[in-house]
């Protein structure tokens, strides 16, 4: 009898643009958080922010 392999529908692999989105928002948020001097407790505020950036970027370039 021959096995077949099949993949699990229950996991997804993140996905090469998503793993780049998400990388250039940490590096963004990291910026954001250097630009404000080191301070500590902005995280969110920065995360926020440079998501918000990022995603913008990204969506005004595929409407275009």
């Amino acid at each position: 009898m021959a096995h077949t392999h099949k993949k699990s529908e229950a996991v997804q692999p993140v996905q090469p643009n998503q793993a780049r989105l998400q990388e250039e928002i940490q590096t963004l948020a990291y910026e954001l958080y250097c630009q404000c001097g080191h301070e500590h407790g902005h995280d969110l505020e920065h995360w926020v922010e440079a998501e918000r950036r990022v995603l913008e970027r990204v969506e005004g370039r595929s409407t275009r």
